[in-house]
């Protein structure tokens, strides 16, 4: 069986909007799981723009975010790379 899976990368370095750019990743996050509870969701941030509050949010949102990476961890960390090819299964 194929796994659905539903990628959200949201850029910008501005800490200004990280909840904003946020909660728009989140809205789509969720319309995935509720379409299809077993998906697996993971979202992709810019890490140089997260504040505390953000972090904050992002981990209450467990019950959505399955998966959460920095883009620079993606980028420039090959075993969270890995672990992202792993999950995407490519």
């Amino acid at each position: 069986m194929c796994g659905i899976w539903a990628v959200e990368i949201k850029g910008g370095i501005d800490p200004a909007g990280v909840l904003e750019r946020f909660g728009a990743a989140l809205k789509s996050l969720r319309r995935a799981k509720q379409e299809s509870p077993n998906s697996i969701t993971i979202l992709i941030m810019q890490g140089v723009s997260l504040t505390s509050k953000a972090m904050k949010e992002i981990d209450r949102s467990k019950s959505i975010i399955d998966y959460f990476f920095t883009i620079e961890d993606v980028i420039g960390n090959e075993d969270a790379r890995k672990h992202l090819f792993k999950i995407l299964k490519v």
